[in-house]
């Protein structure tokens, strides 16, 4: 019995031993320990402390993983890119592998500053690095538009008060469309935290609520005119038609929202949904 046992104890030790031992990495190489949230810098500033050519780190609030993009083009926003292909390989894994629109909170150190601004990850467009990103991606900023049409992204602008912890105080002075705005999009981006505020605490525990911010692969919604027959200081309803697509195709929902405020001064919440 005590030769097996002393057998045992050397194939054990041959198992642990076996080869150079490597040293513990204390955490990976791409995260970044968030300690506070990000300044609601605007865009007019930004744009000057971050030039065309400027090489920055975007640090993933949710997450602390970072990665290094350089800004290459864009005038009501920024455009950029991905420096290395072990940048890219950050960015796709935050998004699961897979590229896309959904918006994420992001922090942006430059400066002394943590600026809090907004990302997708869908390449588009033309790309100049060699980096495996095949074009470019958008970083929005407090006040920022789109090219185009010049209009302000509220996914965007959302993101970048979750970026800049401000989520509650938006919600506080956020009238009942608003409101609503808030909770869809929050939908669309599947992101509950930005609905969070402007739902009651029987929604936020409901897990039918929870559900809806599941599996949504594109979204767009339409917000109605509200229904007067409550006092509108008050009580109040609006309807949202919803077009979204999920793993059963296309669907167009109807939505009606109702909510409640005890005064004036007190802030909207929803406290009922029905399709």
């Amino acid at each position: 019995m005590l030769n097996k046992i002393a057998m045992g104890a050397i194939v054990v030790s041959c198992l642990f031993f076996i080869g150079p031992q490597m040293p513990l990495a204390k955490e990976p190489l791409t995260y970044f320990p968030i300690v506070k949230k990000g300044e609601m810098l605007e865009w007019e500033k930004v744009n000057k402390l971050l030039p065309k050519g400027t090489s920055f780190k975007v640090i993933d609030l949710e997450t602390g993983f970072y990665f290094q993009v350089q800004r290459r083009a864009g005038n009501q926003h920024a455009d950029v890119q991905p420096l290395t292909h072990d940048d890219t390989a950050v960015l796709k894994h935050l998004y699961n592998g897979k590229w896309s629109w959904n918006r994420r909170a992001i922090l942006i150190p430059v400066k002394g500053k943590m600026i809090a601004a907004s990302m997708h990850g869908m390449p588009h467009g033309g790309g100049a690095l060699a980096n495996g990103f095949p074009g470019h991606f958008c970083i929005h900023f407090s006040g920022s538009s789109t090219h185009r049409s010049r209009n302000i992204d509220p996914s965007h602008q959302l993101m970048i008060l979750k970026a800049g912890g401000h989520l509650d105080r938006y919600a506080s002075g956020a009238s009942a469309r608003q409101a609503v705005s808030m909770f869809l999009v929050g939908m669309k981006q599947q992101d509950l935290t930005l609905a969070k505020p402007v739902l009651s605490a029987r929604l936020q525990r409901d897990k039918d609520i929870r559900e809806l911010f599941k599996g949504i692969t594109s979204m767009q919604y339409e917000i109605r005119k509200k229904s007067t027959r409550f006092p509108p200081i008050v009580r109040t309803d609006i309807s949202a038609k919803v077009k979204k697509y999920d793993e059963n195709g296309k669907q167009t929902v109807h939505y009606t929202f109702s909510l409640e405020r005890k005064s004036m001064t007190d802030s909207w919440k929803i406290i009922k949904i029905k399709q």
